[in-house]
């Protein structure tokens, strides 16, 4: 029989193994593609100007609008709420209007209706905003969630929504992770945008301490392309530093870039990045399959030329050894020789 006992007037249940095995847990169904289900909780960080806040409303615009961004789709429309710590209002309702459309197979009525956004710039003057820093502000969002039945929340960001004497500090983020957990427990998955330490482009050094990076199921780490930061307000490589699940083809490093269609209209585009296609020559290099450098080309989609290019950047990065290449290659070939029987 299950247990259960006081602690600062919350019930806590133990189960034993028996009633955990027998408890009937439903699945987690997935908001947007494998990375985001639900009570999943993700940081999305990268350095200013990158378009980290362009990436997770359009994410969010998808669960809200059962729609695809990215090569991730969104099986229904969800409820969303967005909360918002530094944007003006004018340039959020521009940012929506502008980046709906670019989302594939939304359904407009219900982004419309399910994504709710709770801005600090929307508010009256002297109206108090929630600090997730203070036990006040979390239990608003707490209750804004639950009003609106949001199975999503996004918080962008954690330098605007917080406010905390050093972000370097272990403790500046217990108030914030504490809020996430509850979100997690009431059964629904958050989104924490934030940045990166000053110089490192995005790539692996979030600001803060590294204790923040254990309770989330996923971190997506979005960097300058090239080190360099974009001119047209979205543009990034995207990359997975962490990921608490089951990968399918679209958990794959990526460029991204908000660009126009020929009716000048934006559209997102995106690439596998040159890291994951690296990764995938080695792979299939690997697997013994290809006997030939043409056959791997054939395989990838490239030419000769391009892959003898991606096999010297392999190789200088470590993926794989000369003399490894070289003996996958001949054990490929052994297998693919007719065997003679006498």
């Amino acid at each position: 029989m299950s247990a259960s006992f006081k602690q600062r007037d919350h019930a806590l249940t133990v189960l034993s193994l028996k009633e955990l095995l027998e408890k009937d847990i439903p699945e987690r169904e997935p908001l947007l593609g494998p990375w985001l289900l639900q009570r999943h909780l993700n940081m999305t960080y990268a350095p200013t100007g990158v378009g980290k806040s362009m990436f997770t409303m359009s994410a969010a615009l998808a669960v809200a609008g059962g729609g695809g961004y990215l090569g991730w789709h969104a099986p229904t429309p969800r409820a969303v709420l967005l909360v918002d710590g530094e944007m003006d209002v004018l340039d959020l309702k521009d940012r929506a209007q502008m980046l709906l459309p670019t989302i594939e197979g939304v359904d407009r009525e219900a982004a419309s209706r399910n994504l709710q956004i709770l801005a600090q710039q929307a508010q009256a003057p002297g109206a108090k905003f929630p600090d997730l820093a203070d036990p006040e502000g979390r239990e608003t969002v707490l209750k804004t969630a639950a009003s609106h039945s949001a199975d999503l929340v996004v918080l962008d960001n954690f330098s605007t929504l917080a406010t905390v004497e050093d972000e370097n500090a272990a403790s500046s983020f217990d108030p914030v992770i504490n809020l996430m957990r509850e979100l997690k427990q009431a059964g629904r998955a958050c989104v924490l945008v934030h940045h990166s330490r000053k110089g490192s482009g995005g790539d692996g050094a979030y600001r803060g301490t590294s204790k923040m990076g254990v309770i989330f199921n996923s971190i997506i780490a979005l960097g300058h392309p090239g080190g360099l930061p974009s001119t047209s307000g979205a543009a990034f490589e995207l990359r997975w530093e962490k990921f608490r699940g089951r990968r399918d083809e679209t958990m794959r490093p990526l460029k991204v870039k908000l660009d126009e269609d020929a009716t000048g209209q934006p559209k997102w585009t995106w690439e596998q990045s040159e890291d994951a296609q690296l990764c995938e020559l080695v792979a299939k290099l690997k697997s013994i399959e290809y006997p030939t450098q043409q056959a791997l080309a054939e395989s990838l989609g490239v030419t000769p030329g391009t892959l003898s290019k991606w096999k010297a950047k392999a190789i200088a990065q470590g993926l794989v050894k000369i003399a490894e290449w070289d003996q996958c290659l001949e054990l490929a070939q052994e297998q693919a020789e007719p065997r003679s029987d006498f």
